[in-house]
Order: structure tokens, then sequence, then C-alpha cells
């Protein structure tokens, strides 16, 4: 029995092997041939079903009824290959969301204009680096209702242009013929060429912010001007005792305050006298004083 079906077995082999052995070009089913992508989806007439091979792509495509489409991309999505979109697609998200989540490179590349939409609000940022926004012909932003706000130190490399208002650090938009001054800590409009005027009823001393600045003193009591160190060359102020008190202009240390007369404080009520800084901490003082 055993000798049987070793016979039996040896003999379903060798003719399995001679079966295969015959094989040849004649004995193998041929389909029809498109050169490329172009030739195979300008077929016309094609039922769903039908078979072709593309040599362009060395692979076997079918026809669904509106595209031709290759077996072996059935299981590959965008995850595992690239591809071209046959047509315009659009991918509703459900109210659902969508995450990328460690990408080295992130690119969107367009033949026209891009947008990007949110109802809601919509932010770019990054923890490492910059964030680089690049247009040939210029990059335009437009915040219809509250504007752009830009937290951080800028900087602009070329040209500012301003179409609309400028608005100081409390919101002013000045008027016309007014030049944006500093107040170290924000900005303020001020009349161009016009002095700010500031009363002062004691002692008091001065800082760079003072520059330029006409200071009245009306105190009834007699006050001292102290002029620090550290006030930049050029740095001037008018004095006016416009009370009853008079008022001494002294160096703190390292200070000179300079007056051919050697007067130094304002000779009475209405007087007047102007203090200019000619070199490094030293000033020269001029005016209606006395000793």
């Amino acid at each position: 029995m055993i000798r049987k079906i070793i016979t039996t077995t040896t003999f379903v082999l060798f003719s399995l092997h001679h079966c295969y052995s015959q094989l040849d070009a004649n004995s193998v089913m041929g389909l029809p041939n498109a050169s490329d992508d172009t030739e195979m989806n300008n077929v016309t007439g094609a039922n769903e079903g039908s078979l072709l091979y593309n040599a362009s792509q060395k692979n076997i495509f079918f026809f669904d009824g509106t595209n031709w489409i290759s077996p072996s991309s059935l299981g590959s999505n965008i995850y595992s290959i690239n591809g071209t979109l046959t047509g315009a697609r659009t991918l509703n998200g459900g109210g659902n969301s969508l995450t990328f989540n460690n990408l080295n490179t992130f690119q969107v590349f367009t033949n026209t204009a891009s947008q990007f939409f949110s109802v809601g609000a919509m932010q770019f940022s990054s923890t490492g680096s910059t964030i680089q926004m690049t247009g040939t012909l210029g990059v335009e932003i437009n915040a219809v209702a509250n504007g752009v706000t830009v937290n951080g130190n800028t900087s602009l490399s070329n040209n500012l242009s301003v179409t609309g208002s400028y608005a100081d650090s409390s919101g002013n938009t000045g008027t016309n013929g007014q030049v944006l001054t500093s107040t170290v800590t924000g900005t303020q409009w001020s009349d161009a060429n016009t002095p700010e005027v500031v009363n002062r009823t004691s002692n008091y001393t001065l800082t760079a912010n003072d520059n330029s600045k006409v200071f009245t003193f009306s105190s009834a009591s007699d006050l001292t001007l102290t002029v620090p160190s550290g006030l930049p060359i050029g740095f001037n102020i008018s004095i006016y005792q416009t009370g009853t008190g008079r008022v001494t202009i002294t160096g703190a240390a390292g200070v000179t305050v300079l007056n051919r007369l050697s007067r130094f404080r304002t000779a009475g009520q209405h007087a007047g006298a102007g203090l200019v800084s000619t070199s490094t901490n030293s000033f020269h003082l001029t005016g209606d004083l006395r000793l």
C-alpha cells in the first residue's frame, strides 16, 4: 500500500513539473497595453472591471467605472506612498481635530493664491526658532476688527509705509503738525518745536526726559534745581521764577555749572534763565541771576 502511494505521488509531481516546464509565451494571457497614464486615462468606453497594463508604471490597473485604479494601491495611503489628486477634494473634519505631530518639515506649495480660514482664533507659533513669512511682492495682513497686535521688540530692515495713523501709548493719534516723542517708557504726541511747560512747586532733580522743557517755579519758598551727571551734551532747559521763592541751580557730584559772574540763583519773581550742557557733565547758566 505504501509503495502504491509513493508511486502515485511521484507520478503527480512529475506530471506537474512537466506541465509547468512546457509554458511559453503563447500559453499566458495578455492584457491591453497603455504606454503611460495619459494613454490610459484617454481610454473611452471601458466597462467597470476592465483591465489593462500601464507600461510606464509597470503595473496592472482596473477600471472602477470612473477611474483606473491599481490594485497595489488599495492597501496604501498618504502615509506610505506619494500620489496625485485627480480632482478637487474636500476634507470634512466633522467637528473633530486634526493634529500633526513630530514632523521634520511641513510644506504647502500651491500654483495660485492660498488661504487659511478660521472662525475662531488662528495661532502660528514656534518654540525653538523664528516664524518667517516671505512674499516676493510683499506680505499683506488684513485685520478687519481690532487690528494687529505685536508683543515684544520689533525690527524693520527696510522702509515702513503707513496709510493710517499712529497712536501713542495712550491711544491718542495726535493732531496735524504734531510729532511723536518718547517719554522713556512710552510715546506721546507733542506740538512740533513747541517745548513742554512744566510747573514745579518743590525741589527737583532733572532727568534726560526733561530736555528742551520749560520749567516754571511757582513756590513762595526758595527752591533748588539739581543737575545730575550723565545728561547728554546739548541738553537744555529754560527756567522761570513765577512765584516769590527764588530758584538755586546746582550741580550734583561730578557736575559743573558755570556762570561768568558766579551767579546761580534767579534774581526775583518773573526772572528767567537758560541752562545748556556744553560738554560732558559741564553746563553753562545764563540769564537774570544774582548772588
